[in-house]
């Protein structure tokens, strides 16, 4: 207590009077996430306290597009990938008003951890539908955690139970620590001998770097990265090649190597 009370630069007491129960501010969120390594905004949702509108994503139709973005970019070769994320961090940002960020859709005073990472991925990454949502985690985890819309949204409602998969799911696509969220939602994580994906961590970080983004800038980076996709050769080994999207009776991707 003593260490993060210095490493946020909030006095002991104040800290201490927090883990009792008393409701942080966001001053505190904002002192306490780059010392225990949460993003701001993603502090607050855990903390049940509104994330500030300055903090929230552009705009929450975006869900689709950014689906789409994701599963083209996991096909492209790391230079080409590269080049989208160049794309993105280029892009300007709109600096009219926000929309009012819409309410927490899952009431987490209620339904407690599972409504937590719900508001995590679906609200606090600007994908907002369920559909989305579920979509991400399956390609993020390679289809290891594969839920359907009302799957995701039972657990955002505490009417499905949170299991060791589907959090260590949700950490791979939220890119948080397993061992963070395990704490966070009290469920344990299983021992596992499988190595870090760096390319699930690298669209994390794409996830989050799209909260800036408006609906139509979003569909411009994914129209651009798909804009890199080639056409399959005839009887190429599947092997050889990731496969996109089958258009007018031809597959259309990108070499694996």
């Amino acid at each position: 207590m003593a260490w993060l009370a210095s490493a946020a630069g909030i006095p002991e007491t104040e800290l201490r009077a927090v883990v009792s129960g008393t409701p942080p501010l966001a001053s505190q969120l904002g002192a306490l996430a780059p010392a225990l390594g949460f993003h701001v905004a993603d502090l607050h949702v855990i903390a049940d306290v509104p994330v500030p509108a300055a903090l929230t994503p552009r705009e929450p139709t975006a869900g689709a597009a950014i689906v789409g973005l994701v599963q083209i970019l996991l096909a492209l070769p790391t230079d080409r990938r590269a080049y989208v994320h160049r794309l993105i961090d280029q892009l300007p940002l709109d600096d009219d008003e926000r929309p009012s960020p819409p309410p927490l859709v899952y009431d987490q005073h209620e339904v407690g951890s599972g409504a937590i990472l719900a508001n995590l991925l679906c609200l606090n990454r600007n994908l907002h539908s369920p559909t989305a949502a579920a979509k991400i985690l399956a390609l993020l985890t390679e289809g290891r955690v594969y839920l359907a819309a009302s799957t995701v949204s039972g657990i955002g409602r505490g009417r499905l139970a949170l299991t060791a998969d589907r959090v260590a799911g949700f950490a791979t696509t939220l890119g948080i620590p397993g061992g963070d969220l395990a704490a966070i939602t009290a469920v344990e994580l299983r021992e596992t001998s499988e190595p870090d994906d760096p390319l699930a961590a690298e669209m994390a970080r794409l996830l989050w770097n799209c909260r800036p983004l408006t609906t139509a800038q979003v569909e411009y980076v994914r129209d651009e990265a798909d804009s890199m996709l080639v056409a399959v050769p005839d009887g190429a080994p599947g092997a050889d090649w990731n496969r996109v999207r089958h258009h007018h009776g031809r597959w259309w991707g990108a070499p694996r190597h």
